[in-house]
């Protein structure tokens, strides 16, 4: 999908919040909630959140603990959105207006990454490669995935009409797909749990990290 053509650009954000949020299936609290465990247990020094769209999540990060916070998202009005909020951040906030897939950072640049529902509107296995370079030896990377629902569609509706159009690029990730990919390019899973979420829906989370040093070859 080019980037002209993604359905993402003409979501505005307040209906992907209203959909995201108390009002709409309760993810964004979710997602917050997940990425705020994450943090507290790491303490990174340098993070990024991969779709980070209005800034869900950066109201944790902590200037004195962090210095450096990356947000990724397609949508240029979210990341206005997040600037907007997050101001308070100064310095340490770098948002980054970019396809996932066409991303570059340096080596071993984050502590941190933070990945949730991304991977349904991309090829998982040429990011989480990437995912891996990015990550210092002892980091970590959490991935958040739609689980399969007998139960409801895969965008639930919610009266935000603009979100329907997901329904045609949202192709939900099995969790051992994911797996496979992150130990091929040399991360090991060191937790999964699920997450249960309105409408008979649940997230599945998966945290990996970048051994502190590479293994041997057998």
């Amino acid at each position: 999908m080019t980037k002209s053509a993604s359905p993402w650009l003409s979501i505005p954000a307040e209906d992907y919040e209203g959909h995201m949020g108390q009002g709409g299936v309760g993810q964004l609290s979710a997602l917050s909630r997940l990425f705020a465990e994450a943090y507290a247990a790491l303490r990174p020094g340098r993070l990024a959140i991969l779709g980070c769209a209005t800034g869900n999540g950066f109201e944790h990060v902590d200037p004195k603990v962090t210095r450096r916070a990356v947000g990724v998202d397609l949508n240029p009005r979210y990341l206005e959105i997040a600037r907007s909020r997050h101001g308070s951040l100064g310095g340490v906030l770098e948002l980054i207006c970019a396809r996932l897939e066409e991303c570059a950072f340096e080596p071993a640049s984050f502590d941190l990454i933070f990945a949730g529902l991304i991977f349904e509107y991309l090829d998982p296995g040429p990011l989480v490669e990437k995912i891996a370079g990015w990550l210092t030896p002892g980091g970590a990377f959490v991935a958040v995935l739609q689980a399969a629902s007998t139960n409801s569609p895969l965008v639930t509706p919610t009266g935000f009409t603009s979100l329907e159009a997901l329904s045609a690029v949202m192709r939900l990730v099995v969790p051992a797909d994911l797996d496979r990919l992150a130990r091929a390019a040399g991360l090991e899973l060191v937790s999964c749990s699920e997450v249960s979420l309105r409408f008979s829906k649940k997230f599945l989370v998966r945290t990996f990290e970048r051994p502190a040093r590479a293994r041997a070859r057998a």
